[in-house]
């Protein structure tokens, strides 16, 4: 179940979601993961779609070392392109340079915040966390997806937690202030694969290609590929 029977109806809403993709994606040959393209589309486009039919009207992308492939395509698709200046961002420098635009631009309102490589997330998986999280007791302040153990994306982020996350050291992130508030998070189990598939591996795409066969899947050339060109 996605919701709690003894939840309290609560009426503060994630007005906005910011997509992580940034990653040099070593393991896939130095690809930008988001540009992988599925049935004509790519992965960036489906999950910015995805996130827009949820009823997340703002969505930001942050980008690092790929931003020449992945910022058109996220401008295509309306989205704000969020760019680090790191030549090699961790997740951590991502996700506080999301929470540093969000707060400047949704003040007062939550986020959803999400990796980059979920090619099977869908707007009904996304519509059931936000479902769960208009429902969520008032003492939660951060809600996370479970699938068979795994934890997942989307994460949901309360305002409070971005501003606190925002003035922390610069060494905190999701994941530390977590940590650190265990009993504001809620865990929603759930048997929706799409928030813990993710494509980190060859073996990964192969997967994910015989899953979604007959639709193509290709991956991007990698960075070597596109140097060259």
């Amino acid at each position: 179940m996605m919701s709690s029977p003894h939840a309290v109806q609560n009426s503060s809403v994630a007005c906005s979601a910011t997509i992580l993709a940034a990653g040099l994606g070593r393991r896939l040959g130095n690809r930008p993961k988001a540009a992988l393209r599925i049935g004509g589309s790519s992965l960036l486009e489906r999950l910015t779609r995805a996130l827009r039919e949820a009823g997340c009207d703002k969505v930001n992308v942050v980008v690092g070392t790929h931003a020449s492939v992945l910022a058109p395509l996220a401008m295509r698709c309306g989205a704000e392109v969020l760019r680090h200046s790191l030549e090699n961002p961790e997740l951590i420098d991502s996700q506080r340079l999301a929470i540093e635009r969000h707060a400047g631009i949704c003040p007062g309102q939550d986020m959803l915040l999400l990796v980059a490589d979920l090619p099977l997330l869908t707007e009904q998986d996304i519509v059931a966390l936000l479902e769960a999280w208009r429902a969520r007791k008032y003492a939660t302040m951060a809600q996370v997806p479970v699938v068979n153990g795994v934890r997942g994306h989307p994460v949901i982020l309360a305002w409070d937690v971005i501003r606190q996350i925002q003035r922390a050291p610069a060494h905190v992130g999701v994941r530390e202030w977590m940590q650190a508030h265990s009993e504001s998070v809620a865990f929603i189990e759930s048997d929706r694969t799409g928030f813990v598939t993710d494509l980190d591996t060859p073996e990964d795409f192969v997967a994910l290609r015989a899953r979604m066969h007959p639709i193509e899947v290709t991956l991007p050339p990698n960075a070597n590929d596109t140097n060259e060109h």
